[in-house]
């Protein structure tokens, strides 16, 4: 059995309280995806795959989804790189103004149709495209996490990916950070009788509070370990039963909320380490 983990670029008071945690006793530990487990948004990645992919699962008539009703009417008509340009507007005015659960909710659209070999074939082929890279910008694990999790498993801890991403997506490439597919809680669609994706979300979905509703649901405790690095996450931080850890990506508003519940802030990776 190991006795830590590598330090790498971890806080030193945190990496030696999930030491001491860890190795005392066995229990359950959360992981957000983006911007945590990984660099950056593979959620975002997907949509641009589908997107570029010509959204060929997709209904012609999507004008009830944005509001140039008339140029969404078929957009099968349209080019790629045009629709793409007025899609991602579309996505950035709908977190402005319905605010940020609200927009990841209204990307599922992009992902109906899909069944769940469809699913894991993009995922698998985006995630091959895009984590190869080691640059600010570019998506990939974060080695500090695979090696907590590999420390986890390790002393027997039971880990589990909890994600406002689609949970087909994840559970695909899942396997990379040594978690399971069946660990993987997410973003999850009504299928059709053909197993296909509908562009209705199953409740409760896992954003903010609907990610502690999850965990109970799903798996029946709440987590001994939460990591997480925004205010989607909060909820879950706080429901960690010994530590809660922000991954502080420079936002003063959340840090300072972790703060008040006794959540450690452990400062966002160096880009270094990773390479």
């Amino acid at each position: 059995m190991n006795q830590s983990f590598p330090q790498r670029s971890w806080d030193k008071e945190v990496h030696s309280l999930l030491t001491d945690i860890i190795r005392k006793q066995a229990g359950l530990a959360c992981f957000d995806f983006d911007n945590t487990l990984i660099r950056n948004d593979l959620g975002e990645k997907l949509m641009a795959s589908v997107i570029n992919e010509g959204m060929i699962h997709i209904p012609s008539d999507l004008s009830h989804l944005f509001r140039d009703k008339e140029y969404w009417k078929d957009h099968t008509s349209k080019p790629i790189s045009e629709k793409s340009t007025l899609l991602w507007e579309e996505y950035t005015y709908q977190l402005k103004e319905f605010g940020i659960e609200m927009g990841y909710r209204w990307t599922s659209f992009l992902f109906q149709g899909l069944n769940r070999e469809d699913f894991y074939s993009l995922s698998r082929k985006t995630w091959e495209k895009v984590s190869k890279e080691r640059t600010e910008s570019s998506v990939f694990p974060q080695r500090e996490m695979l090696d907590l999790i590999d420390f986890l498993k390790s002393n027997d801890w039971d880990v589990y990916i909890v994600t406002a991403s689609p949970e087909l997506g994840i559970a695909a490439i899942s396997s990379h950070f040594g978690v399971e597919e069946d660990h993987v809680i997410g973003m999850r669609q009504e299928q059709s009788s053909t197993g296909k994706n509908l562009p209705i979300l199953v409740e409760p979905y896992t954003y903010g509070e609907g990610k502690v509703k999850a965990i109970q649901s799903r798996i029946g405790r709440l987590p001994d370990l939460a990591f997480g690095d925004s205010f989607n996450d909060f909820p879950m931080l706080c429901s960690a039963k010994q530590m809660g850890v922000a991954i502080d990506r420079g936002n003063p508003e959340f840090v300072s909320a972790c703060l008040e519940k006794g959540i450690k802030i452990q400062p966002y990776f160096s880009l270094s380490t990773q390479v």
